[in-house]
């Protein structure tokens, strides 16, 4: 064992149960989880199939980049063939669709709406990979409860769902939620 060990995270293999839509194994970086103090969660995701990446509009406190290649990583280019929408913007009551045809980076700043994701079209297997700089994978998405009120919820990995008290200093974050950015 090297003084510098707990630096390095060797992957492991990682089962889909995706249908097809995701081979069946896959690696995956969780942050903090997977090499303490790590501040980047990083997925690498090969798509083998149309289908949706992610239904639901959502933010993160933190900014976020998601990278759409083709799968021959020799030629990121003419191995792309792929179409996918993607919404996004500032607040929730006016995003854009965005079609994607071609490698694309899309930086998506803290506290911006983004989604659904969808990959309306897909001739050869599509590279994915979304960078939270974050230590833990997290969305924060509205909801509406049974009285009609509308609030955000945070569904972060590893912890139990929570509605978010705009008023204080979250727990998860120490930041402030701000609900200005509702939408």
């Amino acid at each position: 064992m090297g003084e510098y060990d707990w630096l390095f995270y060797k992957f492991p293999r990682v089962e889909t149960h995706m249908g097809g839509i995701l081979p069946p194994v896959e690696a995956y970086f969780r942050g903090e989880a997977c090499i303490p103090g790590a501040q980047i969660y990083l997925p690498y995701r090969a798509y083998m199939e149309p289908g949706i990446v992610d239904a639901e509009p959502h933010f993160h406190r933190d900014e976020e980049y998601l990278a759409f290649v083709g799968h021959d990583l020799r030629d990121a280019f003419e191995s792309f063939d792929a179409e996918i929408e993607l919404w996004l913007g500032e607040e929730i009551s006016s995003m854009e669709k965005i079609v994607i045809n071609k490698p694309t980076m899309v930086r998506v700043p803290a506290f911006y709406w983004h989604g659904p994701i969808e990959i309306k079209r897909l001739g050869m297997p599509l590279f994915f990979q979304p960078v939270l700089f974050n230590s833990r994978y997290y969305a924060i998405r509205r909801r509406t409860d049974k009285n009609g009120e509308t609030y955000l919820e945070t569904v972060c990995e590893g912890i139990t769902r929570c509605r978010l008290d705009t008023s204080k200093t979250c727990t998860f974050c120490g930041k402030c939620c701000q609900a200005d950015k509702e939408g």
